[in-house]
């Protein structure tokens, strides 16, 4: 339990625990706020970082590509990147306009946008890994086709298809449970101060 958490369990309880007014918990509540999408910005940053990493290091594929493929796989990596880069610096703008400021409006504002930004980037990172498994596997298929009879292909492409659709079922299983436990814990809890603050806005006399 943070401090946070702490003091709003003991917000005017009897007792020794000092007393704290709304001025306090929204200050904390903005505190909060800017830490996770803090925390947010910094890992997008580190996941761009380690996949970059991860290119250089295994390097690009000698084996001769079609075209098709080679234009796609160029066009695919600037698209990629290009959004990735943008989910960064939304991120990175929610962060400074909320260390910035100590408007709860504009805090209330950066909250939605960074909950909807964390949605739409989980959502793009999915996409992008199916619809890589898809380009590479009828990459595959078609140099295969290029060297085996009919028959042997078409065996081929049905085990490609359950193979594949194996391995994007159990990736995809990994991957949601990897910003289930990242992204979507620390959106809870902006969902959470999200919540209190508004709470307090509408307690406030009009």
């Amino acid at each position: 339990m943070d401090e946070l958490d702490l003091l709003k369990q003991h917000w005017n309880n009897e007792g020794n625990f000092p007393k704290v007014d709304k001025e306090q918990i929204r200050q904390m509540l903005h505190r909060s706020s800017s830490s996770i999408i803090k925390w947010i910005f910094l890992i997008s940053v580190i996941e761009l970082l380690l996949g970059l990493a991860l290119f250089f290091v295994v390097g690009p594929e000698e084996t001769e590509h079609s075209l098709v493929y080679t234009v796609g796989y160029v066009v695919y990596d600037i698209i990629f990147y290009a959004v990735i880069l943008y989910f960064i610096y939304q991120f990175f703008s929610s962060y400074r306009r909320i260390k910035n400021t100590t408007s709860t409006k504009v805090l209330l504002n950066a909250i939605l946008k960074t909950r909807r930004h964390v949605d739409h980037y989980i959502r793009f990172n999915i996409y992008c890994i199916i619809c890589s498994c898809v380009f590479v596997s009828v990459e595959k298929l078609f140099q295969r086709y290029q060297t085996t009879s009919t028959g042997h292909f078409i065996f081929t492409a049905v085990l490609v298809a359950v193979l594949v659709s194996l391995f994007c079922w159990l990736f995809l299983f990994v991957v949601k449970l990897y910003y289930k436990l990242l992204y979507q814990r620390l959106v809870k809890k902006l969902n959470r101060n999200y919540d209190e603050l508004t709470s307090m806005e509408q307690e406030e006399p009009a």
